[in-house]
């Protein structure tokens, strides 16, 4: 793992040189520090979240019934393994995909059981949900907005990336819109 933290530091070392112009009134060491400080807090940050991500979607299902949390945990599995497949980074993001995955479904859960009329209740329509939930077709969905967004777009020229998070923004955004109606 330190290896992987070197390697990340060393590439955004560079990455800080080339923006600042490469310019001589700052040592390499300067350079390393900044980046060592940026990877540091990122890596603190990330295992914090991922740490309250886990507690809180871990507090809503531990009232669900057994078998009900068993599919909802399968269908993270599923959608986080559908999205790290499709992703042409998968070196150290499957923490990232497994979050992503989780913050979708709860969302998921959280429109079903509103629309079921009782806070993360009613077993039938989640189990419904949970069955009838297809990962393919999701991740699809937000492909064909991000693909929109593109077109769409004044600059063409941003990175893919951002197409993509907005338009899993803009899902979720739609998830928790049909809840507040």
């Amino acid at each position: 793992m330190e290896n992987d933290l070197e390697h990340d530091i060393r590439k955004l070392a560079y990455h800080i040189w080339q923006t600042a112009g490469r310019e001589f009134g700052q040592t390499a060491l300067d350079f390393w520090e900044m980046a060592e400080r940026m990877v540091i807090e990122l890596t603190a940050d990330s295992a914090r979240r991922a740490s309250t991500a886990t507690a809180s979607a871990f507090e809503n299902a531990a009232t669900w019934p057994s078998a009900l949390r068993a599919l909802y945990l399968y269908r993270v599995r599923e959608l986080a393994r559908c999205m790290w497949s499709a992703s042409t980074e998968r070196r150290d993001r499957s923490m990232d995909y497994w979050l992503a995955a989780e913050k979708h479904l709860r969302l998921l859960a959280e429109q079903t059981a509103h629309n079921a009329g009782v806070r993360l209740g009613r077993e039938e329509d989640l189990t419904k949900t949970f069955e009838t939930f297809s990962p393919a077709d999701y991740l699809e969905q937000i492909r064909k907005t991000a693909y929109q967004l593109w077109e769409t777009a004044e600059s063409q020229h941003q990175s893919a990336l951002d197409f993509w998070l907005a338009a899993e923004n803009r899902i979720a955004e739609s998830l928790t819109r049909k809840r507040t109606d």
